[in-house]
């Protein structure tokens, strides 16, 4: 099963049910997930296990909250133009040229996951 890091307050609203768009950089590895593919997400104190449900594939950080609920990528942002504030932290623009893959998520039975 493949291993993806993510920061806690991320993980805890995927495991929470509020976040099931995650979305990741164009790098090579993130090129190479599948849809039904099972993730086991990490972050330092917890995993938990989820199903790739769809990938979608963006230009930019703004064509892909045109299109997707900025709600279900950054759930704690309190508006579309924060969630992008946000995105553009994490992802400088010479990453965002790489391509935005927005990666639609379900969570797996809670047996999968575990803490570390």
């Amino acid at each position: 099963m493949r291993k993806m890091r993510i920061k806690r307050p991320y993980y805890d609203a995927i495991m929470s049910g509020r976040k099931t768009l995650e979305v990741r950089i164009g790098y090579n590895s993130i090129k190479r997930l599948k849809e039904g593919q099972l993730l086991q997400l990490e972050n330092g104190y917890a995993s938990g296990v989820v199903r790739i449900k769809s990938i979608r594939i963006y230009n930019t950080f703004a064509d892909m909250l045109a299109a997707e609920s900025w709600q279900q990528i950054v759930p704690q942002a309190k508006s579309k133009e924060e969630a992008l504030r946000l995105l553009h932290k994490i992802y400088p623009p010479h990453k965002e040229r790489l391509g935005v893959h927005v990666i639609e998520i379900e969570k797996q039975d809670s047996k999968l996951g575990k803490l570390i």
